[in-house]
């Protein structure tokens, strides 16, 4: 009993570095991003089991300090980390865990790792631009990869679960365009953008602009605005119940895990018993209420027009979590089951049987089952949505403004005023942030 005792009181660390975070994102919210920075860089510098999520987060406020380099280095270097990572059962190194997920090595949900190539191509974009394609190339890929791999498990409706993300085809389309020779290839890049996106209206302008063969009118240029718009999703713990689906993939691991299908007679032996679990503690996506719906953007005192949702992340999330919650439940069943047939073993080796053996087992598996926690950590300061807005200028210098504009349309925060140089015949990109009313240029 006292081993039980001791594996239930470890404790998990976890309460105070998820404090730490939540602290650095609320603060990153509230625009202060000295406070952000300080506080994510301490925390992402230590040797623990949120590290990660925390260098994730700062790779996002050193974009939104306009530090480019610095972000779109480590954003490299997450990217070849998560690469590196041993392949594993997505439930088999359960049954190795005391605990819960809490005590894992962190590993990406399917959609960070997109995200993580897609801000990459944005940090570019920012910057000089070379990389941006090449970033969302590999975005487009990953996302493929998912795909086939949820088709390769039998998950339903993989190909809508796990479809591309627009922006990966819009980038491409915009490089493209801006070279004034592939325009097929900014065509059919789109067009891409249009099955991906269909509530994207400015995809029918780009079709017909590309298929024409012309950027921009003679003595003009291009502004495009990216704009990382709202607080994206993050991971609560929520109660699911159980379903046939995940017992049914728990029992197949379990089988696996004991190797227990043939005995010496060559007759077929039953696996471990699943016990009766009706609810496990699991992550469910939350998207963090904020005000800001798009970022208006004016010159010379006139409306040019607002940025329009090219790809929502924050669905992305919702559906390819819930696309994995089978294996989530798996996992803690998989987990349960092996604690409780730790407790059975320590009450016969205690020689407990009968009601003293039901009270001890019902106790101790209780209260170890009791201190679970679900794994809640993840990349917590991506947008809500990656949003754009194309404008073609005349060649020279305007002197832009850009506003928060709430669901309504109405302006909620104080306007931004920079000056853009248009050059002839040329795109030129300003990447905003914008978590809440305050809008930050990251370029």
């Amino acid at each position: 009993m006292l081993i039980v005792i001791a594996i239930v009181g470890l404790p998990t660390g976890c309460a105070r570095s998820v404090k730490t975070i939540e602290h650095a994102r609320a603060a990153y919210t509230a625009g202060d991003l000295q406070t952000a920075d300080q506080t994510l860089t301490a925390f992402a510098e230590k040797r623990s089991r949120s590290s990660d999520t925390a260098a994730l987060d700062l790779a996002i406020v050193e974009l939104t300090s306009g530090d480019i380099d610095s972000a779109e280095a480590r954003l490299r270097k997450m990217r070849d980390k998560f690469d590196q990572l041993p392949k594993l059962s997505i439930v088999g190194e359960a049954a190795s865990v005391v605990t819960d997920d809490r005590a894992r090595m962190y590993r990406p949900a399917g959609y960070e790792e997109v995200m993580v190539r897609a801000m990459l191509s944005v940090c570019s974009l920012a910057g000089d631009a070379i990389d941006a394609e090449s970033y969302s190339l590999q975005a487009a890929k990953k996302q493929s990869e998912l795909q086939q791999a949820a088709a390769d498990r039998g998950i339903p409706s993989a190909d809508q679960l796990y479809q591309p993300i627009a922006l990966a085809p819009y980038l491409r389309g915009v490089l493209r365009e801006a070279t004034h020779h592939d325009f097929d290839d900014a065509e059919n890049a789109y067009r891409l953008v249009s099955a991906a996106a269909p509530h994207f209206a400015p995809a029918a302008e780009d079709i017909a602009r590309a298929s024409g063969g012309a950027h921009s009118s003679a003595g003009h240029g291009v502004l495009y605005v990216i704009a990382c718009v709202g607080r994206g999703p993050v991971l609560r713990e929520t109660v699911a119940q159980t379903t046939s689906t995940a017992l049914s993939i728990a029992s197949a691991v379990l089988n696996a895990e004991t190797n227990e299908t043939d005995g010496p007679d060559g007759k077929r032996v039953n696996g471990p018993v699943l016990p009766n679990i009706a609810s496990v503690k699991v992550p469910e996506v939350h998207i963090p209420p904020s005000p800001i719906a798009a970022i208006g953007i004016r010159t010379g005192g006139q409306l040019l027009g607002a940025t329009q949702t090219l790809t929502d992340v924050g669905d992305l999330a919702i559906r390819q979590v819930e696309a994995e919650m089978p294996w989530t439940i798996a996992r803690a069943v998989v987990r349960r089951t092996t604690k409780e047939a730790t407790v059975a073993k320590v009450g016969d080796s205690l020689g407990l049987d009968g009601t003293a053996g039901t009270l001890f087992h019902f106790a101790a598996a209780s209260a170890w089952a009791g201190s679970e926690k679900a794994d809640t950590r993840c990349w917590g300061l991506l947008p809500r949505e990656i949003q754009v807005f194309r404008a073609e200028l005349p060649a020279g210098d305007h002197e832009v403004a850009m506003q928060s504009l709430g669901y309504t349309g109405q302006a909620i925060g104080p306007p931004v005023q920079l000056s853009v140089p248009i050059v002839d015949g040329r795109n030129t990109y300003r990447v905003v942030i914008a978590p809440a009313e305050t809008i930050f240029v990251a370029r």
